[in-house]
């Protein structure tokens, strides 16, 4: 059967025909022999239909799972410290905004678990939550040097007027209680 309206871009000949001898169904030339379409296309136009993006590649935005995993952890540190909610909520976002920084994403694994106590350290000072940067570091096991230097760098990326903690303040502040 010849395809009215089809010229092959081989030969310029519009004598194009079905061919469904193989497994695949083509549009051949029958001068030339050239392979017009194959396949799940040979019953549209020479140069395809036109197929949307979204249905074609592309996919739902998701968060990465080291994304979810690190806002975990964000839940589980303020769960551990038991503050309010409003600190957990403005960790994670912290955590958000820090997580998709460019210094931040090509960091090792260790660097992001260590921003996520940053996050919550940063929150709960913010808020006026007695804690300090030891009990990050413990809760963490890791090197205060190391919290400190992440800290530093996260509140300067963000741009966050964070408070200055002394243990003073912390233990007037659990007196106080």
């Amino acid at each position: 059967m010849s395809r009215a309206g089809l010229s092959c871009p081989g030969c310029g000949s519009s004598n194009i025909v079905d061919d469904d001898l193989y497994a695949q169904p083509q549009l051949v030339c029958v001068d030339c022999g050239y392979v017009v379409s194959e396949g799940a296309l040979a019953d549209e136009p020479v140069g395809g239909a036109d197929v949307s993006y979204s249905r074609t590649t592309a996919v739902a935005k998701k968060p990465c799972i080291n994304l979810i995993k690190g806002l975990q952890r964000v839940k589980a540190i303020c769960r551990s410290l038991r503050v309010r909610s409003e600190i957990e909520d403005l960790s994670q976002n912290y955590y958000n905004q820090a997580y998709q920084h460019e210094s931040f994403i090509k960091v090792s694994l260790q660097k992001k678990e260590v921003l996520a106590g940053c996050c919550v350290l940063v929150s709960c000072r913010l808020l006026n939550w007695p804690i300090t940067m030891g009990t990050i570091s413990c809760l963490l096991d890791a090197d205060p040097m190391v919290v400190g230097a992440i800290y530093q760098e996260m509140v300067k990326i963000l741009n966050i007027e964070a408070p200055i903690v002394t243990v003073t303040d912390v233990m007037e502040a659990h007196g106080q209680e």
